[in-house]
Formats: structure tokens, sequence, C-alpha cells
């Protein structure tokens, strides 16, 4: 997992606390309170997960609300630092056929094949006319979250579509099965 996750995370935090509040959560996730990450490296998912449950804890929040207000802050936070992600895409259908690429992108700075690949192989996308399908596989089954990003960039584009998950790693299946079907 690229540090671009952590840091919008963190960004989330201080944004509905302090830094205090930062530093119990970091603790708690047994990462240094000094440790700072960078979108250009890659960071354990074990770690990431101990990050999100000492979250989850310190706000009394379920899974769901944190992929809520993650999705939000991403928006915000790439709105500002990526527009040009926005600006070449003229609907949601046509950006969110992008994610993956954007996603992506992410695995080009990253030096070990290993680590690399092991961002690029998390997302397959299948385009049909007005309707993607997204094929999912992630150690850390965030299909949530990618479905309430689905749903911000949605609405950030004042579309109609409606996104079901019809296969999920966390019932089991071999992946996540994503359908967004635009009006």
């Amino acid at each position: 997992m690229v540090g671009y996750i952590q840091i919008v995370l963190f960004d989330l935090i201080l944004a509905n606390s302090d830094e205090a509040t930062l530093n119990r959560i970091k603790n708690k996730a047994d990462v240094a309170p000094d440790k700072e990450f960078r979108m250009d490296t890659v960071y354990s998912d074990e770690e990431w997960q101990r990050l999100l449950q000492a979250t989850l804890e310190e706000f009394g929040i379920t899974a769901a609300q944190a992929y809520e207000m993650y999705a939000q802050q991403f928006f915000k936070d790439s709105l500002k630092r990526f527009p040009m992600w926005f600006e070449i895409s003229k609907d949601s259908y046509d950006f969110l056929s992008r994610q993956p690429a954007i996603h992506n992108n992410f695995a080009t700075a990253v030096r070990d094949k290993q680590e690399r690949d092991s961002i690029i192989d998390k997302f397959h996308l299948e385009k049909l006319d007005r309707k993607i399908i997204m094929h999912y596989r992630s150690v850390n089954k965030h299909c949530g979250l990618y479905i309430a990003l689905a749903k911000v960039i949605i609405n950030c584009y004042n579309d109609k579509a409606s996104v079901v998950e019809k296969k999920c790693l966390l019932n089991d299946d071999h992946e996540c099965e994503i359908h967004i079907d635009w009006e």
C-alpha cells in the first residue's frame, strides 16, 4: 500500500481531532510518532490495518462510517493535489473508467517489482456501455472504501448511477465484483 492512503488518513484524523489523537492512534497501531509516509513508497498492509483499526477504536466508529469519512477526505485532497484527474474526465463514468490507471500510476515510482505488482494487481476493470464492472482483490478487503469513493465521484459530477456489489471477499468470494450502472 502506497503512503498516499496513510497521508489522507492522517489528514482526516487531524480534520476531526488533534495531534494528540493522531499520536494515540499511531501508538495503538505501533507506528513511531515521528514516522512520515511518502506517496512513492510502499508500506505494509499489516501496518495500514493496525492504523485503520486504531482509528476506528479511537473514534468509536464502524469501518463503513470510516470509509464514508475517508472517501470525502480523499475527494477533497485529490481535488487539490490532482486536479487533472477531474479536468480530463467529462463525467463519473469517464473518471471511474480511469480509476485503475490512476491507482496503478502510484506503482510507477516503486522500484521493487513484487511491491509494484502488488499494487497493480488489485483492480481489474470491465468497461461496458455506461456500465463498469470492477474486480477487486486485496488482503485489506476495502471494497466498502471503493464503493464509498465511487459514490463520492458520482455525486461530484451530479450523475445518476447504481452501485451494487455482486461478490465480496468479506463473504469468502475469491474477489469483490462491483457493478456500477449509469442511467
